[in-house]
């Protein structure tokens, strides 16, 4: 049995996006952007079961899209939905919870980057295996400026500082006691290698994609809308 699991946290409520549905539940071209992110890991050859975190409301809607999903495309890939928490943290570490015993490496991505390549996937789930930690990102090709009370505080060395992506890709055990840790210290963070980062173990990068966007704003399912359409 293959040991690579995902866990995809789609837990937000999206309020950027404005309206009453949870952005993840939205539609881009007759699909919604969780089914099109599920899509893509349901035919991953190497993975074995896919965590689903969403809101408490929303479970049912959630394991009814996921066996959708897993019918239409005859997936040996397994569906399960957990119920997220208040925070992307806490959903993710609920996620992992779920995982079972075979399960040694664990590709965490966001329910709302539904555009990321398998390709994209598999070379960082790849590259993880020889650090035991690998993340997707790209280089940042703006001057990034920190601003401090709407004035510029100082000038980031660009050539230093890369835009972080899902999916990220860790070995289990490693995961599991980064989170357990931030969970006595009181660690907060936005992505998941952060934590892995705060135990001083090697995080591999691995070039992303500009088009595997996280949908937040109208203008990102209008762009998804366009991009779809050239890939027909």
């Amino acid at each position: 049995m293959n040991n690579t699991c995902a866990v995809i946290p789609a837990a937000g409520a999206g309020l950027r996006m404005g309206g009453n549905r949870p952005k993840q539940f939205l539609s881009v071209s007759g699909k919604s952007i969780l089914e099109r992110t599920l899509e893509t890991f349901c035919r991953l050859p190497f993975l074995s079961h896919v965590f689903l975190v969403v809101p408490r409301g929303h479970l049912k809607e959630a394991s009814a899209l996921s066996d959708a999903v897993w019918q239409r495309w005859g997936s040996r890939t397994r569906f399960q939905v957990v119920e997220g928490g208040p925070e992307r943290q806490e959903s993710v570490y609920n996620g992992l919870q779920a995982l079972p015993a075979q399960c040694h490496w664990v590709i965490v991505h966001d329910g709302v980057r539904p555009f990321a390549s398998s390709t994209l996937i598999e070379s960082t789930w790849r590259a993880s295996h020889a650090t035991g930690a690998s993340i997707a990102a790209l280089p940042a090709t703006e001057t990034i400026k920190v601003v401090v009370e709407g004035k510029v505080s100082r000038t980031l060395p660009r050539e230093q500082l890369w835009l972080v992506q899902t999916p990220q890709v860790f070995r289990k055990s490693l995961l599991l006691e980064a989170f357990e840790r931030a969970r006595e210290e009181g660690w907060t963070v936005t992505d998941d290698a952060s934590l892995v980062e705060c135990l001083g173990a090697t995080v591999a990068v691995v070039p992303g994609e500009r088009t595997n966007i996280k949908v937040t704003t109208p203008e990102d399912l209008e762009w998804g809308e366009w991009f779809l359409s050239k890939r027909l």
